[in-house]
C-alpha cells in the first residue's frame, strides 16, 4: 500500500509539473503588448554591492548612459562590507553628483537589508528601482520599465536580463540557458496570462507605496525578490515582467559560484512560502523542487514501481521549455549549441545541488550568502 501511494503521488506531481511547463510554453511563445505610455516620475535607484570591483565599472557606465530626466533620478549606493575596491569605486563616482549618496557598512548585513537602509535614505520618490553590480541596464530601460507603472495598479514592473557572458565555460552556457527559459518561458507566460510574474532581484522597479505597506524587503531572505513579488501579490498590487526591456547581464561562470547561488535560491524559495496565495504562488515556493520529483521518479522507474511513460511525460515539458526560450530569446546559433551541450551534465549537477540545499533546510543549517 505505501508504495502504491508514493507511485501515485509522484505520477500526481509529475503531472501538475508538466501540464504546468506545456501551458507556459505555449503561452510564451504568444506576443505579450509592452508598456508604452509616457509616464516618468521620479525615481530612486538603490544598489546594495559587496566585493563587486570588476562588474561596478560597468553598472556605473550604465547609470552616466540612462535616458531619463537627470532632475528626477537619485542614486543610493551601499558597499556592503566589501573587502575589496567597491566602497571606492562608488564613492569616486558619486562625488561629483549631487544625485548619488554612497551608504557603507563595517560588515556583510545582506542584500535585503542594506536594501532597506538604502530605501530608508531614498528621497521622496514613486518609483524605487533595484540594480546589482553585474546586471547593465540599456539607456531607455528606465523609460520603458516606468511607462507600466501607468497602471495605478501595477506595484513591481521587471524587464529582460540577458546573458551576456554564455560563452564563459560548460557552467556559464547551462546558467544562460536556464535564464532564457525562466524568463523567455515562464516570466513571459506568466506576464501573458496575467498571473504576477516575480521580479528577478534586479533591473526592476517597485511603487514605493507598494513597498512600504508591505514592509519593505524582508531582512535575512535569500530571494527578497520573489518573497516581495508574492507579499504585493497577496495584497492585490500586479507585478509585470517585460521581455522587450533588457539589461546585460552575467550569470555564474564557475562551479563554485553556481553551486552557492543554487543553495541559495533553494533556500530562499522555501523561506518565500510564508508568503505564498494560491497554487501558483506555492509553486513558486516549491522552486527546484520538481528536481527532486524527478530523481524520485527515476529510482521508482528503476524499482518498477513507476512505468517509464511518466518520465517521458516529465522530459517532454522541459525540452519543450528549452525549444522556446532559445527561439523566443534568439541568442545565436553558438549559444544555442553551446548551452544544450551543457545541458545534460550541468542538469545533474544542478540537481546534486538542489538535493543538497533541501537537505540542509530540512535539517535547519545555516545558508551564507556569499558572492563569489
Amino acid at each position: 500500500m505505501p508504495v502504491t501511494v508514493l507511485t501515485l503521488l509522484l505520477a500526481a506531481l509529475l503531472l501538475v509539473f508538466s501540464a504546468r511547463r506545456y501551458l507556459f510554453v505555449f503561452s510564451a511563445l504568444l506576443p505579450a503588448p509592452d508598456a508604452t505610455a509616457k509616464f516618468l516620475p521620479r525615481i530612486s535607484v538603490l544598489v546594495s554591492a559587496r566585493n563587486e570591483q570588476r562588474h561596478l565599472p560597468g553598472l556605473l557606465a550604465a547609470f552616466d548612459r540612462l535616458d531619463y530626466p537627470a532632475e528626477k533620478l537619485h542614486f543610493v549606493l551601499v558597499d556592503d562590507g566589501s573587502g575589496d575596491a567597491t566602497g571606492r569605486l562608488l564613492t569616486e563616482w558619486a562625488a561629483s553628483r549631487p544625485d548619488a549618496t554612497v551608504l557603507r557598512s563595517d560588515r556583510p548585513e545582506g542584500k535585503a537589508r542594506a536594501l532597506n537602509r538604502a530605501l530608508a535614505a531614498a528621497p521622496p520618490s514613486e518609483l524605487i528601482a533595484v540594480y546589482d553590480a553585474d546586471v547593465h541596464p540599456d539607456p531607455a530601460s528606465l523609460r520603458q520599465l516606468a511607462a507600466a507603472f501607468a497602471d495605478p495598479a501595477v506595484g513591481a514592473v521587471a524587464g529582460y536580463r540577458r546573458p551576456v557572458n554564455w560563452h564563459a565555460g560548460f557552467v556559464a552556457a547551462y546558467a544562460a540557458l536556464e535564464s532564457w527559459v525562466h524568463q523567455q518561458v515562464t516570466q513571459a507566460a506568466k506576464e501573458r496570462l496575467g498571473m504576477n510574474p516575480t521580479t528577478l532581484g534586479a533591473h526592476c522597479l517597485y511603487r514605493r507605496s507598494a513597498l512600504d505597506q508591505i514592509g519593505g524587503f524582508p531582512p535575512g531572505s535569500f530571494s527578497e525578490d520573489v518573497e516581495v513579488s508574492l507579499a504585493l501579490a497577496a495584497r492585490g498590487w500586479k507585478t509585470r515582467f517585460l521581455r522587450s526591456v533588457p539589461a546585460d547581464s552575467f550569470v555564474a561562470a564557475s562551479f563554485h559560484r553556481f553551486w552557492n547561488q543554487r543553495a541559495r535560491w533553494t533556500r530562499g524559495l522555501y523561506g518565500s512560502g510564508r508568503r505564498a496565495r494560491g497554487l501558483e504562488g506555492w509553486l513558486v515556493a516549491a522552486g527546484y523542487l520538481d528536481r527532486i520529483v524527478f530523481l524520485l521518479s527515476c529510482a521508482a522507474v528503476a524499482s518498477g514501481w513507476l512505468s517509464p511513460l511518466w518520465l517521458l511525460i516529465y522530459l517532454s515539458a522541459p525540452l519543450g521549455a528549452v525549444l522556446a526560450g532559445l527561439y523566443n530569446a534568439r541568442p545565436g546559433w553558438r549559444a544555442a549549441l553551446c548551452s544544450m551541450a551543457a545541458l545534460g551534465p550541468m542538469f545533474l549537477v544542478d540537481v546534486a545541488a538542489t538535493c543538497m540545499s533541501t537537505a540542509r533546510a530540512l535539517l535547519g543549517r545555516r545558508t551564507e550568502w556569499r558572492t563569489g
